[in-house]
């Protein structure tokens, strides 16, 4: 039984699969081409058509054995770096062996554009795919939840809010009789643990019973385990940053590596290497738009084109945070009237520290919030190392009680002109939401994160959505 489900479940997603290779293959061999076209440009010799398909094949199968087919259940961290990291691997391999065979010098130019290009270009068309598929309904595996608490409900309603996970919540089980026949965020209940366990109707099982007892536990792992072909546990760690964990055993005892990702001066060498480049680059790039939206702003209303803002950065030290004016020059006196008159108003702002409305904002401002531009004068604060590319919302002394014992956390990073809770919702998520999300992005940061947030605060940004 077990060993038919596993090849049904493989059946499943070879269509899935085959579409992915197909678009990897494309991306590479489209790759190669346009390579190839910039070496004939040179003069240079262009690339021998069975070495290419050798590396290529290569490239497809490394990709394979990294599970990125059809890839269910990688975060999009793991997700960025396995195709990262292996790409770049390929790109190694085979300039040491144009290395060896002596043809170095003529080939390394093409190899490296092969792969740069084979590198971006994958990205996207493999995000294009699975956006197709998502739309189409065919993209995930449908799974079971074994335990029906608020964990289950958290992670239900983090995977149907991010359905690139390809893990489709489909049904669940608990041994609360109170709870079966009902439905936990819209996944119906539909009988005990044993009942999974004896007729499963999925492929793979999420055990979310972190509060079980060791004994229950292991029962219950051994007990699903065997009856599902993927079982996947949530273990009692809430709290401890998820993304640095490394499994190790000593002996027959399973073990778990907490990494703390701010001491590695490798990663914190990275990230500011990839703050001074960006900031660098974009404001040469942006700047005849920055120089239209100054010239904007001042036609619109008296006043700078830029103001500086009292925030705090790194070690809780106060920085002058630089952003296009989006406001009145009377801005406090019109706030301070509104809520004085509109009670509703007044409970948003000491609630958010926002208005939906705010009648402080000007025309051009509003446009500049929408579009998430009044914050480009920031690449000059992370320029001069007061801020970074991506980090934790900055924020001004009043929002530390807010914060509470996690501002001590969040004080250990410079914030951010973008940020995990930008890229995952912008102001239509509470307070206590963002700093939830701060605090999660501080914990569990890595480059990866990182670029991971980039690449999402750009769709966001064009969505235009929770911008205000």
């Amino acid at each position: 039984m077990f060993r038919q489900q596993t090849r049904a479940l493989r059946l499943m997603e070879l269509p899935q699969s085959l579409l992915l290779v197909t678009g990897d293959a494309g991306s590479a061999f489209t790759a190669v081409w346009l390579a190839a076209l910039f070496v004939s440009l040179t003069g240079r010799v262009a690339f021998d058509a069975v070495s290419t398909l050798i590396w290529v094949a290569a490239w497809v199968l490394l990709r394979a054995y990294q599970g990125l087919y059809p890839g269910y259940g990688k975060s999009p961290q793991t997700e960025l770096r396995l195709h990262s990291v292996g790409t770049l691997q390929l790109l190694g391999a085979q300039l040491a062996a144009a290395f060896a065979i002596q043809e170095f010098a003529p080939s390394a130019l093409g190899i490296g554009l092969q792969w740069l290009l084979t590198l971006v270009l994958a990205l996207l068309v493999r995000y294009s795919i699975r956006a197709f598929l998502i739309r189409s309904g065919r993209f995930g595996r449908d799974i079971s939840i074994i335990g029906a608490g608020q964990t289950a409900a958290i992670a239900i309603g983090h995977l149907r809010a991010n359905p690139a996970y390809g893990l489709r919540p489909l049904i669940a089980y608990d041994d609360n009789p109170e709870l079966q026949g009902t439905s936990l965020e819209g996944v119906p209940i539909i009988g005990s643990i044993e009942d999974a366990l004896h007729a499963p109707r999925t492929l793979q099982a999420l055990i979310s019973i972190p509060g079980a007892r060791a004994e229950v536990q292991q029962r219950l792992v051994n007990g699903v385990y065997a009856a599902f072909p993927f079982t996947w546990v949530i273990p009692d760690l809430f709290g401890v940053p998820n993304q640095a964990l490394q499994p190790h055993n000593i002996g027959s005892v399973a073990s778990l590596e907490v990494r703390n990702n701010l001491r590695s001066v490798q990663s914190r060498f990275i990230k500011r290497t990839i703050d001074l480049l960006g900031a660098g680059l974009g404001g040469l790039f942006l700047l005849p738009i920055l120089l239209l939206i100054a010239l904007a702003i001042k036609l619109d209303s008296p006043g700078p084109a830029v103001y500086r803002a009292r925030r705090l950065g790194r070690n809780g030290e106060p920085f002058d945070c630089f952003k296009f004016r989006s406001m009145h020059r009377d801005a406090e006196a019109k706030l301070n009237s509104v809520l004085d008159s509109n009670p509703a108003l007044k409970a948003e702002f000491e609630a958010t520290h926002k208005l939906k409305d705010d009648p402080r904002v000007t025309r051009v401002g509003a446009f500049l919030r929408k579009t998430s531009l009044d914050e480009f004068p920031q690449l000059a604060n992370v320029f001069l190392g007061t801020m970074s590319l991506v980090g934790p919302r900055p924020i001004v002394q009043g929002e530390v009680p807010k914060y509470g014992d996690i501002y001590a956390v969040y004080k250990q990073v410079r914030p951010g002109m973008t940020g995990y809770w930008q890229a995952n919702g912008r102001s239509d998520t509470s307070y206590d939401e963002r700093v939830g999300m701060d605090n999660f992005y501080v914990t569990n940061w890595t480059p990866w994160l990182d670029m991971v947030v980039l690449i999402q605060t750009i769709r966001v940004v064009f969505a235009g959505k929770g911008a205000y």
